[in-house]
């Protein structure tokens, strides 16, 4: 079923309810706040055309600029500097933002991301949404700006430096979960694309892409590539080829199925590999990750996957969007007919009378009104931009490892 007119409907809907949420939220922050809704309004003006929503852009960067300016923040990618200041340069390199040819307004910028980079990764805090690895993005979009190539090539060696070995390869010590902040002396090792191991692989991915440190980002990949595919489970149909956790012996820790979506769970485990391959030329890592899609899209649905709402962090926005751009790469008939899929599954949860646009985000035990777009209808217009126009490029995903 083509839902291409009640996509754009909708998306009118999305940016009446986010023309408000801009003005009057608070929270400066890239995936938490209204900074990240300028990557709504820059992508829709591609689709519509409309001049007014690059004034909407630009009001919204003088509005952060603003805030950066007068409030102390941390350097991480979700919720501080570094995330602002990647959507900034985000919508700079894709022509949304003229460039200040004369000056480097972003070098004290610079030093103070690689300032907090440095200081968590040496402490073993390689969360990429809230800690330090998530600030590298900010870095790898500076290149080729001196400060950035040094930067990255002390992160791969801090990451090199905390590589812990396993039965199998290596694996980084998670820093982040309730389960490793309740057992700090235990070994845990985190599976999940928003908070473990696959981020880090895919930042590895990008750095080696880059340039960077390549003789050290390349065995660092190939050996945390092949621990993680030697704890693939065998699991019956709907459940989990993947825990969330796991420890030094690679027992799980904890249960043993994980969700599906972005944050946690086999998908995003496949698209990490499905981009590492490309930024490798590793049709080996392409073909596996296509055999994991394939997988999910024949056994996965609402109910196995633990999915209670439409947002793009782990709910069925995100989900369409991730087989949506892993079909169009693949040529993947099952995993496109999988995107429509859940596409209609979004479009099903099109049904709060008291919500943003008719949406809610699941925030347990309750539904409560989200607009961001890690976890609102910002992101879930950015994915129904997707659908409403496949040939519209949605580099904006870079800023969740998406692409």
């Amino acid at each position: 079923m083509n839902h291409k007119e009640e996509v754009r409907l909708l998306l009118q809907k999305i940016c009446t309810e986010l023309d408000g949420f801009t003005i009057t939220d608070t929270n400066s922050s890239l995936l938490g706040g209204y900074t990240g809704v300028a990557l709504f309004y820059a992508y829709y003006y591609q689709l519509t055309g409309d001049e007014a929503h690059m004034g909407k852009v630009y009001d919204i960067i003088e509005k952060c600029l603003l805030d950066m300016s007068e409030h102390p923040m941390n350097g991480s990618h979700c919720s501080g500097i570094a995330g602002i200041s990647w959507c900034i340069q985000h919508l700079t390199q894709m022509g949304f933002i003229e460039a200040d040819g004369e000056t480097d307004s972003f070098a004290d910028i610079d030093a103070q991301i690689a300032e907090f980079m440095r200081t968590e990764l040496s402490d073993g805090r390689n969360d990429f949404l809230h800690q330090g690895l998530g600030s590298a993005l900010y870095l790898l979009e500076r290149l080729p700006a001196a400060t950035a190539q040094a930067e990255l090539e002390k992160l791969v060696q801090q990451l090199e430096k905390s590589a812990m070995p396993v039965p199998g390869g290596i694996a980084w010590k998670d820093h982040f979960s309730s389960r490793s902040q309740d057992n700090p002396d235990k070994d845990i090792f985190n599976l999940g694309l928003a908070h473990g191991i696959p981020a880090i692989i895919d930042i590895l991915a990008r750095c080696y892409e880059k340039g960077i440190a390549r003789e050290t980002t390349l065995p660092l990949i190939e050996k945390s590539i092949q621990w993680l595919l030697g704890i693939r489970q065998t699991a019956p149909p709907g459940h989990s080829l993947f825990p969330t956790l796991v420890d030094n012996a690679n027992q799980v820790v904890g249960e043993s199925h994980s969700r599906l979506g972005w944050c946690y769970g086999d998908l995003g485990i496949a698209i990490m590999l499905l981009n590492t391959g490309k930024r490798l030329q590793r049709k080996d890592y392409q073909q596996e990750a296509t055999t994991m899609l394939q997988h999910i899209a024949q056994y996965r649905n609402v109910k196995n996957g633990a999915v209670h709402d439409a947002c793009l962090c782990h709910g069925s926005a995100g989900i369409a969007h991730l087989f949506q751009q892993a079909g169009l790469a693949t040529g993947d008939s099952l995993l496109l007919d999988t995107s429509q899929q859940w596409l209609h599954t979004t479009l099903q949860m099109n049904t709060w009378a008291d919500g943003p646009a008719g949406f809610k985000f699941y925030h347990h035990p309750n539904y409560v009104s989200s607009h961001n777009v890690l976890e609102g209808i910002a992101g879930i217009g950015l994915s129904l931009i997707s659908f409403a126009d496949p040939e519209i490029k949605p580099d904006w995903g870079t800023c969740m490892l998406m692409v």
